[in-house]
């Protein structure tokens, strides 16, 4: 007597041999996500960290010259026959408006939908378009 195995025509498999396989396939394939993921947001944040050590850097070299640049400003103001007093005033007022425009250029590009890992959710969209397809 045959059993049912034998009567299948060759290069088919068994129902639970397919979940099986597919499952397997479904396990890599979250593996492999994220796998991409951390390699993404390992790059996210060595790319944060580069930014920031120069930044700071720069900030470091910056601030001296910064200073006697103010201190040149306010002395052209004196020139200007102002008063001490009102040259330092002037140039504070200028060195802070400059300082905040960089403060809200610099937290602009440091917000959260630049650190998101795009190449990620974009493969897990394909990936979720292409299972949709085979079920």
């Amino acid at each position: 007597m045959a059993s049912a195995y034998e009567d299948r025509p060759p290069g088919t498999k068994p129902v639970a041999e397919l979940i099986s396989d597919a499952l397997a396939q479904f396990s890599r394939l979250v593996r492999n996500e994220v796998a991409l993921a951390r390699a993404e947001m390992t790059d996210k944040a060595r790319q944060v960290a580069r930014g920031g050590a120069m930044l700071g850097i720069a900030a470091f070299v910056a601030l001296p010259a910064l200073f006697i640049l103010m201190m040149a400003l306010a002395a052209g103001l004196h020139e200007l026959h102002l008063a001490w007093s009102l040259s330092y005033l002037i140039t504070a007022v200028v060195g802070f408006v400059i300082a905040g425009l960089l403060a809200m250029l610099g937290l602009n590009r440091l917000k959260a939908e630049g650190l998101v890992p795009n190449r990620t959710i974009n493969q897990l969209h394909r990936d979720a378009a292409t299972m949709k397809q085979h079920i």
